[in-house]
């Protein structure tokens, strides 16, 4: 077979272009540092390198929604337990009140904290995030969940909703919590024996007025109701008057207000005519001990307590406490939900790592391995390129 010079050469160049094609390329792979340049090069990894490059975005927007899903627990957070710390002192002061050597004016005080510690239990009931949306108002975040309506009652105008926010595959994370469920109200028994609805507000304010109700042990007697059978009166121990001795009300109070600075009872007319029988100053909440068989005053036997008052403090202890423990409850929530956040972030980095390793040993360049096909094309272009400019001087004129 014959080869014309000009073959000879047209075969020597393209094998040349070839070699500094190839060699560009490898070049091309080490500058930009990407194992595929074009789509041509290989459809395949390219669909691959986009799967993954979707993968990894979708990581980063999950980890994205749970930074603010923490960012908003943490204000829920926050909020509660500031709120469980009120509640407790709230206690504190209702046991402190119902305490029986507490005066009327010392829970007067007491009532003066009580409402300071609502109204800030109020603010946090309607606490905002950064962007002012209302964090306890269900998913009417724009509506401030606490406030009084028309007829003046403290009323809840958010709804019980929720809006939850993907955090990864098929796991979603409670995005807010509705008022209701944080300021959780109480079952109150009623005088019929039924139960009652009262609200988280409702129960404070309550406490509040059951504190400003004076604290003192009295009772009254009308005229008729006194005895005729028997004058005897018993107060603290003390007989006031014997049981051969029927009085009046009007010789009965002067009787009991004899014996005042033994029994810390006195005694008055009321305008209508009834005896009114009471502790004097300085021992208003005390009981008072009568005698244990009827006397002049059938309805006076055994022991005559302080007013309702007592009776709405211990009903106000007990409501607080089911306030706290319907507020410890749901912070308890917000705590595993955070708890349950982090470990989705953690679950979800390692997917990323995981993605972007597989993502980088199909994307990036094998720079030794490249570098490597670098140096030997360059080579076999400065073979090629000797070899060409040699035998291309080869004529048969220079053996002639």
């Amino acid at each position: 077979m014959q080869i014309s010079t000009r073959q000879f050469y047209e075969q020597s160049v393209r094998n040349m272009q070839e070699t500094q094609m190839r060699a560009a390329e490898a070049n091309e792979k080490l500058a930009t540092g990407k194992a595929v340049l074009r789509p041509s090069d290989d459809t395949t990894v390219i669909g691959k390198i986009d799967d993954l490059d979707r993968a990894v975005n979708r990581m980063g927007t999950y980890n994205d929604n749970i930074d603010v899903a923490m960012n908003r627990l943490e204000l829920e957070e926050v909020a509660m337990t500031s709120a469980s710390d009120i509640l407790i002192r709230l206690k504190e002061l209702g046991l402190q009140a119902a305490n029986d050597t507490i005066s009327s004016s010392d829970r007067r005080i007491i009532a003066t904290e009580v409402s300071g510690l609502r109204d800030e239990l109020l603010s946090l009931a309607n606490a905002r995030d950064a962007s002012g949306r209302y964090i306890f108002a269900g998913s009417k975040e724009s509506t401030k969940p606490f406030a009084v309506n028309d007829e003046g009652v403290m009323t809840y105008f958010g709804d019980t909703k929720s809006t939850s926010i993907e955090v990864g595959e098929n796991r979603h994370v409670q995005k807010n919590r509705n008022g209701l469920d944080v300021f959780t109200g109480v079952s109150r028994e009623a005088q019929n024996g039924t139960l009652e609805a009262v609200g988280f507000f409702e129960a404070l304010t309550d406490f509040e007025e059951g504190l400003m109700i004076d604290q003192i042990t009295r009772l009254t007697v009308a005229p008729e109701e006194l005895s005729a059978d028997s004058g005897e009166l018993v107060i603290n121990g003390v007989r006031v008057s014997a049981a051969a001795d029927p009085v009046d009300v009007e010789a009965l109070a002067v009787l009991i207000n004899a014996e005042t600075d033994r029994t810390n009872v006195i005694a008055e007319i009321s305008e209508d005519g009834e005896l009114i029988i009471e502790n004097q100053i300085g021992h208003e909440g005390e009981n008072i001990e009568f005698g244990d068989t009827a006397g002049i005053i059938p309805a006076a036997v055994g022991t005559l307590y302080p007013n309702e008052s007592s009776a709405v403090l211990s009903r106000s202890v007990q409501e607080i406490d089911s306030l706290h423990d319907s507020l410890s409850l749901a912070l308890g929530k917000v705590g595993g939900a955070m708890q349950a956040a982090q470990r989705q972030m953690d679950i979800n980095l390692d997917s990323e790592l995981s993605l972007k390793q597989l993502q980088s040993s199909i994307k990036d360049v094998d720079f030794a391995t490249t570098i490597s096909e670098f140096n030997a094309e360059l080579m076999r272009l400065e073979a090629a390129q000797s070899s060409f400019a040699k035998i291309s001087r080869l004529s048969l004129f220079e053996f002639i």
